[in-house]
């Protein structure tokens, strides 16, 4: 979760790209499928445990390699063709390495592309964070998803990237839209970023900002601020069961189920690609900058002082804590777990649910 609050120095075109692994379109492969047995609660503690795990991963640290070593070991135990696409960035006048992982699951149309995309990288080590809900739920998750489609006749051809250095800038996102080859671009229907997808009060499914375009590295003549990725994961949540998993959150600090420009879904939506944004949070809340979302929980265990009546804090004036929980030392499993007992696991499983849903029949949920 990118805050806006940074100053984001991209550097358009200036990727290294370096392909560990051979790409491939289809998920042949001998692996017996080692991981047949793993959950997402067990893919979340091998990225954010902090001793069971890997716990905080700084894009541009031995940290963040550790966990694009164990993505690539893991999409592989799953029975896939992982692929890693490496490229610099720089911040104060210094080089940083990072990279994104991908791979793909066929699909019967392979004209049509859906992108499945979560950042794997952390910040707020400093005050303790592991990253476990900002990002290694959206990363836990979407391997859960790979996982249950791995045999599944799917319409569309899926590709999952995990993305790195999203926290220090969005370079990851950036970089791999801008590499993508014009057939690629013309091929991609929609994109699904996995970013927090559990931990806060609500699972909510967004759109891109349409009054407010993002700023897309100075170009938006391709802006793309359509509902319809947005759309087919709602509905494909109300079809599981005959209630929404996902909710749309209401006009406020945006319009109505629309989001502002913090994650990995900015790069595609400026290239004309309709997103859809999963997070839990609370767009109920009246934060520190209004009703944007950057507050995630009503628990008063994460404000020095809420106010029910307001929904918000007693004292704007003194509130320091203001119900956040990314990069903040309540971002850790065993704190998490703590104050929310099965939440995070809970909101995984509807959110892989929902997703597996849409996919599955996406000719169907897509226009």
């Amino acid at each position: 979760m990118f805050s806006e609050i940074n100053t984001r120095k991209l550097l358009p075109g200036l990727a290294c790209l370096m392909l560990v692994t051979g790409c491939s379109n289809n998920n042949d492969s001998n692996n017996d499928g080692a991981n047949a047995n793993k959950t997402a609660d067990d893919f979340l503690v091998d990225l954010a445990h902090p001793t069971k795990g890997i716990g905080a991963r700084v894009a541009g640290t031995e940290s963040e390699r550790k966990a694009e070593a164990y993505l690539l070991a893991e999409i592989k135990s799953l029975g896939y063709t992982p692929s890693a696409q490496a490229f610099t960035y720089h911040e104060s006048d210094t080089e940083f390495n990072s990279s994104n992982v991908f791979f793909e699951k066929a699909g019967t149309s392979p004209d049509k592309i859906l992108v499945l995309g979560a950042h794997y990288d952390t910040t707020g080590e400093d005050h303790g964070s592991t990253g476990a809900t900002d990002n290694g739920t959206g990363v836990a998750a979407l391997l859960e998803v790979a996982k249950r489609v791995k045999d599944k006749t799917l319409p569309y051809t899926l590709r999952f990237v995990f993305f790195g250095a999203e926290e220090v800038g969005l370079y990851g996102s950036y970089n791999y839209v801008e590499n993508l080859p014009v057939e690629d671009l013309g091929k991609i229907v929609g994109m699904v970023n996995y970013d927090t997808v559990a931990g806060g009060d609500y699972l909510y499914v967004h759109s891109a900002d349409s009054v407010k375009p993002y700023d897309c590295n100075g170009d938006k003549s391709s802006y793309a601020a359509g509902d319809t990725v947005r759309k087919g994961m709602f509905d494909a949540s109300i079809a599981l069961d005959g209630d929404n998993d996902f909710l749309i959150h209401p006009s406020g600090g945006y319009q109505a189920g629309e989001t502002g420009g913090w994650s990995d879904h900015v790069a595609f939506s400026c290239r004309g690609i309709p997103i859809a944004y999963v997070e839990a949070t609370n767009f109920d809340i009246v934060g520190k900058d209004g009703k944007d979302g950057y507050s995630q929980t009503v628990n008063p265990q994460f404000w020095n002082c809420f106010d029910e009546a307001t929904i918000g804090a007693c004292d704007k004036d003194v509130e320091e804590k203001w119900g956040r929980i990314w990069h903040t030392g309540s971002d850790r499993i065993d704190a998490m777990e703590s104050a929310f007992p099965g939440r995070v696991s809970s909101q995984m499983e509807l959110a892989v649910k929902a997703t597996v849903e849409f996919v599955s029949f996406a000719d169907y949920y897509l226009p």
